[in-house]
């Protein structure tokens, strides 16, 4: 087992109260719930932005089914607004 290591950005970074953390992961890899599920469990205060927060793998955005594995970078982006 590895250690994935998670960016928090925006409202997520004041949630988590922190800028970035690991989490453990198998050498196979955990889907995006398995991931929430770590994450909620040592982030409580991210829960309520767990349906607009984007999940993104190594600078891509994910697509579902897809799986982090522990070499990746993951980051929690929420909604951005430009102008």
């Amino acid at each position: 087992m590895g250690r994935l290591r998670i960016l928090f950005f925006a409202s997520a970074r004041q949630a988590a109260g922190c800028d970035e953390a690991t989490i453990a992961c198998e050498a196979d890899g955990i889907g995006e719930a398995t991931l929430w599920e770590r994450l909620l469990a040592d982030f409580p205060a991210l829960a309520p932005l767990r349906d607009s927060v984007r999940l993104a793998r190594n600078f891509e955005y994910i697509a579902v089914g897809e799986l982090f594995c522990p070499a990746d970078e993951a980051a929690l982006i929420p909604p951005v607004s430009g102008g």
